[in-house]
């Protein structure tokens, strides 16, 4: 009695191989890993085989992939291994770290200064003599100032007297005038009977102090730091008594205060 046709066909169906069937064909495998593959299994000692006295001894567990290649490796670094890292790496990372450079001192602000230069206390004590009136010094301002500073001396006379600072920043398109203080010189100490030092260098008997401050507009002052280059502060000092008007005008030139930077600043 012959089979169904039915069943005749399911079996014809799980004999083939499922290439015939039209179905899904495995991915092949490379020819090197078939043979890593082959020689690995090759190379383990069975429970028998010399080195593996039975089969508990020979028990390993091993993590592998479907050709029974090792999933893992293994490698031991010493201190006295030293990396070697690709020419190609190294160029691409622009070479071996360098040392950050120092960065560069800041540059100094730019500021008041003097284009003149003021008398020592033997020329200030002639040119006091000679103009009753003398300039002795100037301050310009640092950091967060708004003011000239400075002092001088006149010779006293009897009667009214007044010291003032005229200055100008608009190159004497106009001028502000200031009242200076006067103040009286410290009496000199008097000296014992017998030698002894002589009368101070600068000293002027019957001479008087003023003391003057000018106030700066806030394009001159050193926090703006956006001042015109070249602008400038011109003053000079005018002494009255009841003897006349004197002036300290630096010979005619007038005093002098320029912005800028110190010759050396880059």
């Amino acid at each position: 009695m012959e089979p169904p046709a039915e069943e005749d066909a399911a079996a014809r169906q799980r004999e083939e191989p499922p290439e015939a069937r039209g179905g899904p064909r495995p991915a092949p495998v490379p020819a090197a890993r078939l043979l890593q593959a082959a020689l690995l299994r090759g190379a383990r000692p069975g429970p028998g085989a010399e080195g593996g006295c039975c089969a508990k001894c020979t028990k390993r567990v091993q993590f592998a992939d479907a050709l029974g290649l090792s999933l893992a490796s293994v490698r031991r670094f010493s201190e006295a291994d030293e990396p070697r890292v690709p020419p190609a790496v190294l160029l691409r990372l622009g070479g071996p770290p360098r040392a950050p450079a120092p960065a560069p001192a800041p540059a100094p602000r730019p500021r008041l200064r003097p284009l003149f230069q003021l008398p020592g206390p033997g020329a200030a004590a002639e040119r006091l003599r000679r103009q009753r009136v003398c300039l002795e010094l100037v301050q310009c301002p640092a950091a967060g100032g708004a003011a000239v500073t400075g002092s001088g001396r006149v010779l006293g006379c009897p009667g009214p007297r007044a010291v003032a600072v005229r200055y100008t920043f608009t190159e004497w398109r106009s001028f502000l005038d200031v009242p200076a203080e006067l103040q009286p010189e410290p009496a000199e100490p008097e000296r014992g009977p017998g030698p002894g030092p002589g009368r101070e260098p600068g000293r002027e008997p019957g001479a008087e102090r003023f003391h003057f401050s000018l106030s700066l507009p806030p394009c001159l002052q050193p926090e703006a730091g956006d001042a015109a280059p070249g602008a400038a502060v011109h003053f000079a000092v005018r002494f009255r008594c009841a003897q006349g008007e004197f002036w300290d005008n630096n010979a005619g030139a007038n005093y002098t205060l320029r912005f800028g930077r110190p010759p050396d600043a880059p």
